[in-house]
């Protein structure tokens, strides 16, 4: 609660102010990525927790965010007045192919796909969306965390 009023309140904290936009997202990313290698602790344990697997936390966290990320299309698409019609299928196809793996595929194939989701979600930002102004750092931003994204689905997948 402390970190929320500071955030949306600026109070300075020891002399300094807090943290701005770019710093507030570049955190919430960063921190976005952090439960896939947690996941992947799990699984690498052995353990379970909370009487789930490691694999079934990594592959039901990542299709939660990949919904989150194919619906962040649809607010870019709308707000700057693009054709939004063949982005939001193609956001949906990538999800409910996410899901279909999820449900009836095996892990391993649900982790490709997952993987490949992601991937197809960064290219839609970076190439199709081109024209939508963004914060300097966001595309770099995106495609540092997609990479490590996608390099947890790799380990996860050499360990399903």
């Amino acid at each position: 609660m402390l970190l929320i009023y500071i955030v949306f309140n600026r109070h300075p904290i020891a002399g300094r102010e807090s943290m701005n936009h770019s710093t507030l997202m570049k955190t919430l990313t960063y921190l976005g990525a952090t439960p896939f290698f947690l996941a992947l602790y799990v699984q690498l344990s052995g353990q379970s927790f909370l009487g789930v697997t490691g694999t079934q936390w990594f592959l039901s966290y990542g299709l939660v965010i990949l919904s989150f990320m194919a619906g962040t299309l649809w607010g870019q698409v709308v707000n700057h007045s693009l054709q939004a019609k063949p982005i939001a299928v193609l956001s949906n196809i990538i999800t409910l192919a996410a899901w279909f793996a999820f449900l009836l595929a095996g892990a391993a194939q649900a982790v490709v796909v997952i993987a490949l989701g992601f991937s197809a979600l960064y290219a839609v930002e970076r190439w199709v969306l081109a024209a939508i102004t963004r914060p300097d750092y966001y595309l770099a931003l995106r495609l540092r965390v997609t990479a490590l994204v996608l390099l947890a689905h790799g380990l996860m997948l050499w360990h399903v």
